[in-house]
């Protein structure tokens, strides 16, 4: 499954290299593509497409958020370029029974971009990502050279963060009590 939806999210991917809008039709396309099934045979639901949207998104900045935030000098002026890229995407207006239960709250790139900036991540600095869902917030913090501590819940979110961040321990803790279960020298 997390295969099937990281082959949708490469297929995404060129769409949002070339600024063309993701819309329905093009993720429903991807995602039957990968999973050789429609949503109607239930291969797949459309929060598991938001999903392999926002692998895209993480996949797209990994490639160019550095030369992106370079280029525009700042955080502020990286925020329109960012904000573009996040509105090629659909909107999540369908929820499932996981996001539900799991209360899965996906922060939109833009936002996460201005708490990045607001917390001048450094190198040097260590990041936890307590609920970190498919990595949006985590990926701003590996650009800036943090080293990541992640943790998901979700069966499903969490092999897809440990797809997409592969040198990086995924827990699976309940985030509300974290702090039991870290290491305390983390």
């Amino acid at each position: 499954r997390t295969a099937a939806l990281l082959g949708a999210a490469r297929s995404i991917l060129p769409h949002l290299e070339a600024g063309r809008r993701v819309d329905a039709t093009l993720l429903r396309e991807a995602m039957e593509a990968s999973f050789n099934a429609s949503d109607a045979a239930g291969a797949w639901d459309w929060k598991l497409a938001y999903d392999a949207c926002e692998a895209a998104t993480v996949l797209f900045l990994r490639k160019y958020g550095n030369a992106l935030l370079h280029k525009a000098g700042s955080a502020a002026d990286a925020l329109p370029l960012i904000a573009k890229v996040a509105g090629l995407l659909p909107t999540h207006s369908r929820r499932s029974i996981d996001s539900e239960t799991f209360q899965q709250f996906s922060t939109p790139i833009p936002l996460g971009l201005i708490a990045a900036t607001a917390a001048a991540i450094l190198p040097s600095d260590r990041v936890l990502e307590p609920s970190a869902g498919t990595g949006l917030l985590a990926i701003l913090s590996e650009i800036a050279g943090a080293t990541l501590i992640l943790n998901e819940l979700a069966d499903t979110r969490a092999s897809i963060l440990s797809s997409l961040f592969p040198a990086v321990p995924v827990t699976r803790f309940d985030a509300a009590q974290i702090d039991d279960y870290l290491d305390p020298a983390a």
